[in-house]
């Protein structure tokens, strides 16, 4: 097998973002996936009570289920403050980690592992804001 020619001057760059800003993307994703299929079957209608989940859903009140479906909305704030502007991503991790944990704490009435998984957001977005400048005091101090 031969070896692939080097890429010309005018190739596209690599995918941006590093390891932990693609993780810390897939996580924030993923965690908001719940909250936001909530909002969805709490607006038709289609939730099924009889299962303790649920109930515990529609027992905690319209307060903490904006709660709950705020994490989800804050979830797809970190992943665009992740994709454009990971220092800013930092505080709105830390939002989304601290809805997230109280939604789960008042609308399931327990820490969830969504919520400690919601947490190690907050170090991935740290990582991936300094992964971002590190890669940006590079490419300016190159000529």
């Amino acid at each position: 097998m031969s070896t692939p020619p080097p890429a010309p001057n005018d190739a596209p760059p690599p995918p941006a973002g590093s390891l932990a800003t693609r993780f810390a993307i897939a996580l924030a994703a993923f965690l908001s996936f719940g909250p936001l299929i909530t909002a969805l079957g709490l607006l038709l209608g289609v939730l099924p009570k009889q299962f303790p989940a649920i109930q515990n859903l529609y027992a905690a009140g319209p307060v903490a289920q904006t709660v709950w479906i705020g994490a989800g909305v804050f979830g797809i704030l970190t992943i665009v403050a992740l994709l454009r502007a990971p220092r800013l991503a930092i505080v709105v991790c830390l939002a989304f980690a601290s809805v997230y944990a109280l939604g789960a704490w008042w609308v399931w009435g327990r820490f969830t592992f969504g919520a400690w998984a919601a947490m190690a957001t907050v170090p991935l977005s740290v990582a991936a804001a300094v992964a971002k400048s590190r890669r940006a005091s590079l490419a300016s101090d190159s000529p």
